[in-house]
This record gives structure tokens, sequence and C-alpha cells, in this order.
């Protein structure tokens, strides 16, 4: 339970499976009950399975970000989806450029993707050909992962995402500095990394946030009793043929782990044995 004079949107880091969540406090509000609310994929679980009789305990990493008192949530939700309208395709009147991508096409404005993304900004001042055709050619992104990243920039909003679909899209954040972005697909990968997919998601921080790499590392290290089946699988074979560097940072992490919790185990095990001595000499 706690006391907050003003209206502001905080982020936590919470404990539960290392998600994270968020919570609005409307202004004017003196006391405030923030429940947990927890999903995976489709299915969702109820909040009071996780609401216990307590103290919440905010740690000092907590995030403050405060709104004008003005603008109500709602306004908010309304601008973004204005914005989005003005990616559909009739509503081309006051566009300036075109990305090309494929067979697709997309007529969009250079004052929104610049404000949006330095890399952009960059390509309609100072890029020569940009600014004169003012068509962008875009060829190592997919028109769809393109369409979500645009909607993105227009309007904040990234729709359902899946983990091929948040690998992909973090390239292209990545690409077009869209930090906020980037943060969005990692977390997400974060929070749906498995043994399956582990090898995949290293990759991608090793290429994209160093982040989400060490993430992926601590993850791997330590489902090490299941890397017999990461060793067997395609993506651990391409791993040592195509980045031998990470994969031998993989083996190497692995021992460093193991030699930790052994040397932990034997901490324990001789604190065990002095307190049964202890015990024995006094009586």
């Amino acid at each position: 339970m706690m006391r907050y004079q003003s209206r502001k949107l905080m982020r936590y880091q919470s404990c539960l499976l290392h998600r994270k969540f968020k919570h609005l406090i409307e202004a004017g509000c003196t006391t405030t009950q923030i429940l947990l609310e927890y999903s995976i994929g489709n299915s969702s679980f109820n909040l009071g399975s996780y609401s216990i009789t307590g103290t919440l305990s905010i740690p000092s990493s907590i995030v403050y970000k405060g709104y004008a008192k003005n603008i109500p949530v709602g306004s908010l939700m309304e601008l973004a989806s204005d914005f989005e309208r003005l990616l559909k395709p009739k509503a081309t009147d006051f566009t300036d450029v075109n990305l090309k991508c494929e067979n697709a096409s997309f007529s969009v404005h250079k004052n929104i993707l610049s404000v949006r993304s330095s890399v952009f900004a960059a390509m309609f001042t100072t890029g020569v050909k940009e600014k004169r055709e003012n068509k962008v050619n875009i060829s190592d992104i997919s028109p769809q992962v393109l369409k979500t990243m645009l909607i993105y920039i227009y309007t904040g909003k990234t729709g359902e995402l899946s983990v091929q679909s948040a690998g992909e899209l973090l390239f292209a954040a990545d690409k077009y500095q869209l930090q906020a972005l980037k943060r969005v697909c990692s977390d997400y990968l974060k929070s749906f990394v498995s043994v399956e997919n582990a090898l995949n998601t290293l990759v991608l921080g090793h290429l994209h946030d160093n982040e989400l790499k060490v993430f992926a590392m601590d993850f791997i290290c330590n489902s090490r009793e299941e890397f017999e089946v990461l060793e067997k699988t395609t993506e651990w074979t391409n791993l040592r043929e195509k980045r031998p560097s990470l994969a031998m940072d993989v083996l190497t992490s692995m021992v460093k782990s193991k030699d930790k919790k052994l040397k932990k185990e034997t901490h324990s095990q001789i604190i065990g044995i002095m307190h049964i001595l202890i015990t024995k000499t006094k009586g």
C-alpha cells in the first residue's frame, strides 16, 4: 500500500519470473493497491493467485515518468489511432517519400520518420539520392517487418509478436536506431526464452543488444544440465561453424558457472562440517 500526490506512470521490475509490469496512478489518489498480472502466450493467470498480504518493496532502480495532468490516457490512445490512419494506402495526400521493399511500397512522411529515427533523419538531410528521389530501397527487411516497424514509429504499438517476429523486428530496430522498440523486442525474447531457442536468442543479443546476450548466456549456463540437448541441435552446429568465438564463449561461461557452483557447494559443506564439530565440542 503506497501514497501518491500526483499522476505518475511507473515501471517496475517485478520478482514474478523476472516480468515487468506497469501501473498508472491516477491523479488525486491517496492510496493504491498494485496487483500483479501475469500471462504466457494465450494463457492468463488469476491475479489473486499472486496476491499476498505484506509489504511491496520498491527497488532503487524504479523509473518515474511524469505525465501532464491535462492529458488523459484516452487522448493519447486516440492520437495513436489517428497517426495509424496516416499509414493507410488511401491516406497519401501529404506523404513525401516512398519506402520500397520487395514488391511492397509504403508512402510515409519524412518529418515523422526523422523525429523518431536518427538514421532516417540523416538519410533525408545528407543522403543525396534519397533527398533527390524521395525514395528509399530497403532490401534486408521483409515487408511485414517494415510495416510493423512503421506502425511502431507512428503509434508506439507493435501488435502481436512471436519469437521469430520479435527477432526480425529487433534487427530492424537496431538498424534504424529505435531504442525503445529494441527494448520491447528484447524484453519479449527474454520472456519466451527456452532451451530450444536460447542459442538463437544469444546470437540476436550478440548482434543487436548486449543486455539480451548476457541474459541468454546466463540462461544457457543455468540450463547446463540440458546441454546434451543443445549440442545436438542445428543451432549449435551453426554457431560452432559460423561464430566459433561465440560458441567458445558459451563453453567458457558454462565451465566458470559450474566452478562457481562447486565452490559454493564446497563452502556450504565446510560450514556444515564446522557447525557439527563446534556442536560436538560444546557437548
